[in-house]
């Protein structure tokens, strides 16, 4: 019996903790604002603001939202602004090593576009010789070198969206 009227004191005393906006969060950066309501235009923005630590609750959990801006506060609000934006600039990893390395990759691309080229030209002038050996068999080479062409055109225009893709 002791136990369940324990339990029952924990239960009311959670729900009271709980439903009491004041003393749930206690005006602690993150809570939110005793006298904001939630169906106000401004709350979410008044929230993202207190979630970020630029706007601090009063001691009573208060934002006093009716209340005149005075020129010191808005000094205060900025200067927090203004450190939350510098400490996310500076915490932006280097991107010279990720540029490097992207560099590298778009120069070897380059390199295999370029070899294969020149194995496209070597192989058209294979196939121009194949054709010109067969005389009058010429209308399969000229099948032959078309099919060639086209594959290899297709795995060069590969390779250049990939680039692109990399780099773009």
């Amino acid at each position: 019996m002791r136990r369940l009227l324990l339990l029952a004191v924990a239960i009311g005393a959670i729900s009271v903790w709980g439903f009491t906006p004041g003393l749930a969060d206690s005006g602690i950066v993150g809570g939110s604002f005793v006298d904001v309501p939630k169906n106000h235009p401004a709350y979410s923005a008044v929230q993202n603001l207190l979630s970020r630590g630029i706007l601090v609750p009063t001691s009573s959990g208060q934002f006093m939202g009716d209340q005149p801006l005075l020129r010191y506060d808005a000094a205060v609000w900025l200067d927090r602004a203004i450190k939350n934006v510098e400490a996310k600039i500076s915490a932006t990893t280097d991107l010279t090593p990720r540029l490097t390395t992207l560099e590298n990759q778009f120069r070897s691309l380059s390199s295999d576009l370029n070899k294969l080229s020149a194995d496209l030209s070597a192989l058209s002038a294979r196939v121009n010789a194949i054709q010109q050996s067969l005389g009058q068999g010429g209308e399969v080479a000229q099948k032959a070198q078309l099919g060639v062409v086209l594959g290899l055109t297709g795995v060069i225009l590969g390779l250049a969206a990939l680039a692109w893709l990399i780099f773009f």
